[in-house]
């Protein structure tokens, strides 16, 4: 769907039509699927309700969700994130709203969870109705082309493993402990180190989301050569932001766990916690070898990096874990992280199509020489990671007014 966007934006809409129609049909299916496993897998506890629990998963399923999909992709390839947020702020607040009203007032348990779901649902296909149907009059075509499903699942299906590994490096490490039964003590305190890093991780994928389209843009916009300069200097500028953000928080995390954490074993973990938010400073650079493989279609690439990366992140933590402790498992996370950020420099078919260094070797080496420096002084004195926080932030200005001032003078030219 990018892709057609951002190539040929004259004719995007009839192949998104087109696509809708299938989402469509698909749902049929989807939704088969989705009331089998709910009929099945909802507890005895649950039963009485189990059909209108199904109903209220099902319902949105099918009629709401790939308008809700439409509007909010719409949106981001557009580059126009103030909808997204109205929506999502709109509709996050309604449904706590519910939640509170539902559980809380009404004592309807578990149930009012899943009324201000269905409702929060509703409420976003009414934001997005209007939009996508009668602004941009992306009305869902039944009769879709057979040879364009084939190719839009050519390039989508291969990236299936891409997103799965996700949930391979963030969640598989609690899974590995719980199977290698590693006390349960120990694995509250991995989730307390491991929870700053996934919220980094959550507050970076709005950033993340709102560089892609222009990645996708400046790709289908420019020559080559220009387009991968102007990508650089948006890559740098990006990685020295993530660099400054978890730098600093990294420094004080001791002060902030001993600040939002009360129990004093689990102030104890925040050198897990530095570790793996360190891990998190690979996006931007994940980012520039993604958005190319994603615009030249490569997609069967992709697995090489992130999914490799997940299997090797359990892989690691089954032989490490054991011998050295919850310990491993935030250096494991790192070095996958890592491999997820700079493998993809490595791959034949990015190289190929590669006019400009991005200096991938240098980007490690950075990161892996903050995280050690950090790690190392995180137990110092106030006043001295105050003037440590003060040379990081000097430091990071100035490599912006560069980065700027480089820019202006090609602009120039």
């Amino acid at each position: 769907m990018a892709n057609a966007y951002v190539k040929h934006p004259t004719r995007y809409k009839w192949v998104w039509r087109q696509l809708h129609g299938f989402f469509i049909l698909w749902s049929v299916v989807y939704n088969a699927v989705l009331a089998a496993v709910l009929f099945l897998g909802i507890p005895a506890e649950a039963v009485e309700d189990r059909w209108e629990i199904i109903i209220l998963q099902v319902v949105p399923a099918f009629f709401l969700n790939h308008t809700i999909f439409f509007g909010g992709f719409l949106y981001r390839i557009q580059q126009r994130p103030f909808p997204v947020a109205v929506q999502s702020f709109v509709v996050g607040a309604l449904t706590i709203g519910l939640n509170i009203y539902f559980i809380a007032c009404l004592q309807l348990g578990y149930m009012g969870w899943f009324y201000s779901g269905f409702i929060g649902g509703c409420a976003s296909f009414t934001i997005y109705v209007y939009p996508v149907y009668w602004q941009e009059k992306l009305w869902p075509i039944l009769n879709f082309k057979w040879y364009r499903l084939k190719s839009s699942l050519r390039v989508s299906l291969p990236s299936i493993p891409h997103h799965l590994s996700v949930f391979l490096l963030d969640v598989s490490d609690r899974l590995v402990m719980d199977v290698l039964r590693v006390p349960v003590q120990r694995i509250g305190l991995y989730n307390i180190a491991s929870s700053f890093g996934l919220y980094f991780s959550a507050a970076s994928y709005a950033v993340v989301q709102a560089a892609s389209p222009m990645y996708m843009q400046i790709y289908a916009s420019t020559a080559a050569y220009d387009s991968q300069l102007k990508i650089r200097r948006v890559t740098f500028t990006l990685q020295g932001l993530f660099l400054v953000t978890t730098s600093l928080l990294s420094l004080w995390m001791k002060e902030i766990f001993q600040l939002l954490i009360k129990n004093d074993v689990l102030q104890q973990a925040y050198p897990l916690a530095i570790i793996i938010l360190m891990g998190y400073n690979y996006k931007p650079m994940h980012l520039v070898v993604e958005s190319r493989l994603f615009y030249q279609e490569r997609t069967e690439q992709l697995w090489k990096i992130s999914f490799v990366a997940g299997v090797g992140n359990v892989i690691l933590n089954l032989l490490l874990i054991p011998l050295f402790g919850i310990e491993a498992a935030a250096f494991t996370t790192f070095v996958s992280l890592m491999y997820t950020g700079y493998s993809g420099f490595l791959l034949k078919s990015f190289k190929q199509s590669q006019l400009i260094n991005f200096y991938p070797v240098v980007s490690l080496a950075l990161t892996v020489a903050l995280l050690l420096g950090i790690y190392f002084i995180a137990d110092r004195g106030i006043l001295f990671k105050v003037m440590i926080s003060i040379v990081v932030l000097v430091a990071g200005v100035i490599f912006f007014v560069l980065i700027n001032k480089k820019r202006c003078k090609v602009n120039t030219q």
